[in-house]
């Protein structure tokens, strides 16, 4: 059966989304990690602070159940303003109308897109025989060659500093319901990417390769392989979040994603 895009079924990924947030910032700040996270739930929303360059920063679930109460909005921006931060929103365009009309009046300005995916797993098949013996789960122990083949990629390196603040991709891997995967060439930790499972939805995210180690299919077959153990655990929908335009759609398209919807982000300044 095809898997239809309508209101429920964003309702579902935009709580999918928020409840990873809501796991990464427990995990962050559990760990004992030195630096902490902060969030609030207000409007069955959650908003989220981990730092100025956190790339977490964002407010999600708006607006997906009922109407958005401007007292709302005011709450989320002293949080990010009390952080000096701008408020940060990603729009669904499923969301309730109040929201546009709320954020317009407020001085919000529109920021970034992002491409929301899904994939139906009970129709899906992989066009590989069998997975890659390159990729496989990352153990406890593997966390550090996790988290900085991770975040070289992200910065597109093949090495980061030992000053490099990694607590963010540490709380990735250990996430309540995370799974975190790895590829290796000749025994080197060369791309990662997290898996995981909330009822019948899988988020695909934090996937990133060492530079130098592009071009080789470790992307794709991150992919699969985590499509495949998703299916195997009982998910019915798969879900990926990429740039417009970038590697990652292209990659997540050739397994098999199609479109959701587009996200906005909007922001109110400080200064505002």
């Amino acid at each position: 059966m095809t898997v239809f895009l309508n209101q429920d079924l964003a309702f579902k990924i935009e709580s999918d989304l928020r409840e990873g947030n809501k796991q990464v910032i427990e995990a962050w700040n559990r760990s004992g990690f030195g630096t902490t996270a902060k969030a609030i739930e207000v409007g069955n929303s959650l908003s989220v602070y981990g730092g100025s360059e956190c790339p977490v920063n964002e407010t999600v679930g708006l607006g997906m159940l009922s109407p958005v109460e401007e007292s709302v909005l005011v709450e989320i921006e002293e949080f990010y303003h009390l952080n000096n931060h701008s408020a940060v929103i990603r729009v669904c365009p499923l969301a309730h109308s109040s929201l546009i009309e709320l954020t317009q009046k407020r001085g919000y300005i529109l920021n970034s897109f992002s491409y929301r995916w899904i994939l139906d797993l009970s129709a899906w098949r992989s066009s590989f025989d069998l997975s890659d013996p390159r990729i496989r789960i990352a153990t406890s122990n593997e966390e550090m060659e996790w988290a900085r083949a991770v975040a070289a990629g992200f910065n597109d390196v093949d090495d980061v500093s030992k000053e490099q603040n990694l607590d963010l991709d540490r709380a990735f891997f250990r996430m309540q319901n995370s799974i975190p995967v790895l590829a290796t060439e000749n025994e080197v930790v060369a791309a990662g990417g997290i898996l995981a499972i909330n009822h019948e939805i899988a988020a695909l995210f934090a996937t990133s390769t060492r530079p130098s180690y592009r071009k080789r299919g470790l992307q794709t077959a991150l992919l699969d392989w985590r499509l495949r153990f998703a299916k195997d655990n009982g998910a019915r929908i798969a879900t990926i979040e990429t740039d417009p335009g970038s590697d990652s759609q292209r990659n997540a398209e050739r397994v098999g994603f199609r479109l959701a919807y587009v996200t906005a982000e909007l922001i109110k300044p400080v200064s505002n």
